[in-house]
């Protein structure tokens, strides 16, 4: 399990760097592949966009938008590391075609695995961490340099203007998600804690709580700290957290119990603006969020009846 768990947080999941990596192919819509220039990180980053089935250009349709990290693992099994894959066309693909969610674009913003962990770390809550107990912190790093907050910030200030300005998508706080698994996990909540003009929801699978691997409490308890002060509570944002029960994912439910009770002393409600779950005799694998990614993308992108939208508005369903 702790060599599993070393491997992930290595940067494993994450691709090798490379100029040109292999591009996606879905089987339910579309994929096209950008090389964006990032001056915050100063790195071309690799994006893959998913465009569903029937999506039209310029059309009166807008999309709403998930952004979502590690986006090499999320179509195509056959390019990826493990074999594995979110298979997030044919999961939202199948959703959006019964009209069970309003019909998404969704932005795979590609990890390296050499800085993934450095790249996906909540910068603000690791210098909430004492001096003195950085240590397992810098051992998990591995040497590089915390870029969290320039990673985010390429997201909205580089890579979702882009977006906005090449795809008919709805531009909005509250039609723009952010959604990874373990330190994507981290990274999604605390961008929307950073960026809550930006991002109206975040769905948090496997959430790497922990930090480190060996049992010190500090990264979490600095993590809960930075929600505390940083978690919004405008009623206006929704939160999805999910975890299994085996390997490493069997470290985090202690942790999540305590950031959901801290999100509902917020002011977050469950089946309103929170959801929660556990998967019973889930891993940390790819396949295992595929299985149960079909649960937050209702959540985040469930169908609004026709007088919940603004006049003039044309609905994203299918």
């Amino acid at each position: 399990m702790m060599l599993a768990g070393a491997l992930l947080l290595a940067g494993v999941t994450g691709i090798r760097a490379a100029e040109h990596p292999v591009l996606q192919r879905a089987t339910v819509g579309s994929i096209e592949r950008h090389y964006v220039y990032s001056p915050q990180m100063g790195d071309t980053i690799t994006v893959d966009v998913w465009l569903p089935e029937g999506y039209v250009a310029d059309g009166p349709r807008r999309y709403p938008v998930i952004y979502m990290h590690d986006g090499q693992n999320l179509f195509d099994a056959s390019t990826s590391w493990n074999r594995q894959s979110w298979e997030m066309d044919s999961v939202a693909g199948t959703l959006s075609a019964a009209g069970e969610i309003e019909t998404p674009v969704i932005v795979g913003v590609h990890s390296v695995a050499a800085t993934r962990v450095a790249d996906l770390m909540p910068e603000k809550a690791v210098g909430r961490i004492d001096p003195g107990e950085v240590t397992s912190m810098k051992n998990l790093l591995h040497g590089n340099e915390i870029r969290g907050d320039r990673y985010v910030a390429f997201i909205v200030e580089t890579l979702k203007p882009m977006v906005d300005s090449v795809y008919t998508v709805a531009t909005d706080r509250d039609h723009t998600a952010v959604m990874g698994s373990s330190m994507g996990g981290l990274m999604s909540v605390y961008a929307l804690c950073e960026y809550p003009g930006v991002f109206g929801s975040a769905a948090c699978l496997s959430t790497h709580w922990i930090g480190s691997l060996d049992g010190n409490p500090a990264f979490p308890v600095a993590m809960r700290s930075y929600l505390a002060d940083k978690l919004p509570a405008d009623g206006h944002h929704r939160l999805y957290f999910d975890h299994g029960t085996v390997s490493l994912d069997s470290l985090y439910g202690v942790w999540e119990e305590r950031m959901i009770e801290l999100a509902e002393s917020r002011g977050y409600r469950r089946g309103e603006t929170l959801d929660t779950f556990v998967a019973a005799g889930a891993g940390h694998e790819e396949r295992f969020w595929r299985d149960r990614v079909e649960r937050p993308l209702r959540f985040l992108l469930a169908p609004r009846r026709s007088s919940e939208r603004e006049p003039g508005e044309s609905s994203v369903k299918p």
